[in-house]
């Protein structure tokens, strides 16, 4: 899901007021490393980004493949397994996952859960005290109650990411939720959505950082307890790949708006954005619009289903203005499933995948963990992601796009730019 109010009839004028009168994190490993400029452009040093050696990656698409995906790294870990979800939910799909981490951290492995908030706020329960009760440690980021209700910018502070670390080697992350919406295959409603394995000792523990941080900011009856880490220095890999963790948004500056401007600034011919919850606003339309008027086609991709009627209403709000940008418009045309990806393909040579949205929440407001890679092998496999949503899309244009400029459309909008 990308949004995280959702409860119908929330007063989101207040929260738009408070965001219009309205990420400074630490260097782990190679942090800060850049991007060979004849490769992939304008990334800088940046507090938050680091370059890390990877091998073994592996992409994983939608519904039953993630979901099987994630039972395997339960019945492989041998030691720890740290995970953090934006949506913690017990569903009839995520069950499953649920009782294997039960039975693994009574089998003696070190198994620890964070889940945001807002994961109480959806119609699936959350599984917080099933898994508490069945002793696995958990821990609720950010909860949705007592002072955090009276001061607005902590309210709206969510942790988006979406990550496993596993025996201190294995990294999961991307797109899925530990919730149904991420589990059901696709052709029965599920998302769908864009995960990518990868080992890697170096960026294991880059995350176990941000997550030990991260756990002892959140509400917990467990102390941290640090897990193995595997050995070695990490050096070793297929392939290098650049790690984008937004954690302190209340810094100066952010890790998600500077990816994609490095990623925009590397284009040359052509640009492929799937993003379900692109909400147009000046910053974004200014990035585009400098793509395309040096010439770059932009393509953005948009799905005709959503968990709710709002976030199609505030994406579609904004067709006309990329239009106006010189934006090439889509529409993934599907009649049950709901387009989910995260990630972007650059002249074939370039890509990101992860768990930011095109929107205000993912540059300014949320918790937000991509990787941003040039291995041609990892490229090929997005660019397999993004010919399989083309071939069910639909090109929208201006005629339909000025119909979505109503008042409906622009209300949502407006209080999607923080809400969503």
């Amino acid at each position: 899901m990308g949004g995280f109010f959702q409860i119908p009839g929330l007063p989101g004028w207040v929260i738009v007021s408070t965001m219009l009168s309205g990420c400074a994190l630490r260097h782990e490993g190679e942090a800060g490393s850049a991007v060979p400029a004849s490769r992939s452009g304008s990334f800088l040093k940046e507090p938050g980004v680091a370059r890390l050696p990877v091998s073994g990656v592996r992409f994983v698409d939608s519904g039953e493949s993630i979901r099987s995906e994630m039972l395997g790294l339960v019945r492989e870990a041998r030691h720890s397994i740290l995970l953090g979800t934006f949506l913690l939910n017990d569903g009839p799909e995520s069950r499953e996952i649920l009782d294997a981490l039960v039975a693994k951290a009574a089998a003696g492995v070190e198994v620890r859960v964070i889940g945001d908030g807002s994961s109480r706020f959806v119609k699936e329960p959350e599984a917080f005290e099933y898994l508490e009760e069945r002793g696995v440690a958990t821990a609720e980021f950010n909860p949705v109650k007592g002072w955090r209700l009276f001061i607005p910018n902590r309210l709206l502070e969510r942790d988006h990411r979406k990550f496993w670390i596993v025996d201190g080697r294995t990294v999961f992350l991307g797109g899925a939720n530990l919730s149904d919406s991420s589990l059901v295959p696709a052709e029965q409603g599920g998302n769908r959505d864009l995960m990518v394995r990868l080992e890697s000792p170096a960026a294991a523990r880059f995350l176990t950082e941000t997550f030990r941080r991260t756990w002892e900011e959140s509400a917990s009856r467990h102390p941290f307890k640090s897990p193995l880490l595997s050995e070695g220095t990490g050096r070793e890999g297929d392939a290098d790949f650049w790690f984008f963790n937004q954690e302190n948004v209340h810094g100066r500056g952010s890790a998600s708006k500077r990816m994609f401007e490095g990623l925009f600034g590397a284009a040359r011919e052509t640009v492929w954005l799937i993003e379900p919850y692109a909400f147009t606003n000046a910053e974004i339309l200014g990035q585009l619009r400098e793509m395309t008027e040096r010439g770059v086609e932009v393509n953005l991709v948009l799905s005709s289903q959503a968990r709710a009627p709002r976030f199609r209403y505030a994406s579609y709000y904004g067709i006309s203005d990329l239009l106006q940008a010189g934006v090439r418009v889509w529409v993934y045309d599907s009649e049950v499933s709901p387009l989910h990806y995260k990630c972007a393909l650059v002249d074939d040579r370039l890509a990101f995948v992860g768990s930011a949205n095109l929107n205000y929440r993912s540059y300014h407001l949320s918790r937000e963990l991509n990787v941003v890679f040039d291995d041609p092998a990892s490229v090929r496999e997005v660019k397999r992601v993004v010919d399989s949503v083309r071939s069910d899309c639909r090109e929208v244009f201006l005629e339909e796009g000025k119909h979505y400029r109503s008042i409906p459309f622009a209300t949502w909008w407006l209080i999607m730019q923080a809400a969503g």
